[in-house]
């Protein structure tokens, strides 16, 4: 039980996805499913021990006797728990590696749908296998890091796809769950430095510190998608104050961007093709209210735009551009540089989410090669994508 309790503690530290071990600092430390099979041999033994053993024979008391059947019955269901451990551990190493799903859909990659199913599938398999009072922090751990993560991969989907109130409601429920599972998640041995600022880890657990950096970049993600219709709610004083509070202020940094190059436009256009029976539109509507999906160039709204509205003069060869050229966007993740001699405009494009696409227009000839428009769009889809802050689950990353 001692190992155990070590076991969880690095595994809060998301110790098992360093060097490819498990609940160890040493590189020559036995892999994950070594270690958790040995915990779970262990306590099959103890298990079956217990319930194939006539312990009255023995001259034990009731009260003995019944203390054996109550270890028989906690090992059981840590059994079960060790399972249930194994499983979601086996997710966040996919994380590293998940791509957007291609709307040409080549790939077979892991993407966050599969991701979903499969933790609802964890949650509802065993979240009743292990319930016995003395495990229930246990327990408790488990569905709090289960639905926080699956209430974030659902944001992300629900971004990609324009919806405004169902990924606003499933960002509620994470930051709700975070809340109150880090009443509980402390680490009580937190030291303060001589100035007063957080030790290297913080007072959390590393792995409750991912969760809550990853509900706070698709806050931000949230901010900038849907910034229209939250501008229309407040001030623009209140808005630059709010979006300056979040993790990254994407709008400034568009902004900032289209200053010092001069860009003529900034769009970032939303292909609805695929989610037309779900669009709607941006903002709320009522419920099971049916409108007939825009068709067109009106297929292909400007979900952000700057300065001012969509240029109606490039649009239709912006659509064009996203249209003919997607499997390559999509494919090979690049930036792409388009110059249209008749316009005399140079139009730089990359993909920085499922159906999104980043737009630069300059009317003016620019190089494909320029180093600050494409560090610039390429950093900004990067982390649109959240690609960084998955790479940080990476053993050795620093992220």
């Amino acid at each position: 039980m001692s190992q155990f309790a070590t076991a969880e503690k690095a595994y809060m530290s998301l110790g098992f996805l360093e060097h490819k071990g498990f609940f160890s600092r040493q590189r020559d430390s036995v892999n994950t499913e070594k270690l958790v099979s040995n915990f779970e041999l262990e306590f099959h033994k103890v298990e079956d021990t217990v319930l194939n053993t006539d312990q009255e024979k023995y001259g034990l008391s009731h009260m003995a006797v019944e203390f054996e059947k109550l270890l028989g019955h906690l090992c059981g269901q840590l059994c079960q728990y060790l399972t249930a451990r194994q499983r979601i551990m086996e997710l966040y190493p996919f994380l590293v590696n998940t791509k957007v799903i291609h709307l040409m859909g080549t790939q077979r990659n892991i993407n966050f749908v599969d991701l979903t199913i499969v933790i609802k599938e964890i949650i509802e398999t065993y979240s009743k296998s292990f319930h016995h009072p003395l495990l229930s922090s246990l327990r408790t751990n488990f569905i709090f890091e289960c639905d926080i993560i699956n209430h974030l991969l659902q944001a992300q989907i629900l971004m990609s796809e324009w919806q405004y109130l169902p990924s606003l409601l499933e960002l509620h429920q994470a930051h709700s769950k975070l809340n109150t599972w880090g009443a509980t998640a402390q680490i009580k041995e937190h030291k303060k430095s001589t100035f007063g600022s957080s030790s290297k880890h913080g007072p959390f657990p590393q792995l409750y510190f991912w969760l809550l950096k990853y509900k706070a970049q698709l806050v931000s993600k949230f901010s900038l998608y849907f910034y229209d219709v939250l501008s229309k709610q407040s001030t623009p004083t209140e808005m630059k104050s709010l979006l300056s509070r979040t993790s990254d202020d994407f709008v400034t940094k568009i902004i900032n961007f289209q200053k010092k190059t001069d860009a003529t436009h900034i769009s970032i256009v939303f292909d609805i093709q695929g989610v037309e029976s779900t669009y709607a539109g941006p903002g709320y509507h009522f419920p099971g209210k049916f409108s007939e999906p825009p068709r067109g160039l009106a297929g292909f709204p400007a979900i952000f735009s700057y300065p001012g509205d969509k240029p109606l003069s490039h649009w239709p060869n912006v659509v064009m551009m996203i249209s003919g050229q997607q499997p390559e966007l999509h494919s090979q993740e690049k930036l792409n540089c388009l110059f249209d001699k008749s316009a005399q405009s140079t139009y730089f494009l990359t993909t920085v989410d499922t159906r999104m696409t980043m737009v630069v227009i300059f009317e003016t000839k620019k190089g494909e090669k320029d180093s600050y428009i494409n560090h610039f769009m390429s950093d900004l889809a990067t982390q649109l994508k959240c690609t960084k802050l998955f790479s940080a689950l990476k053993p050795g990353s620093k992220g």
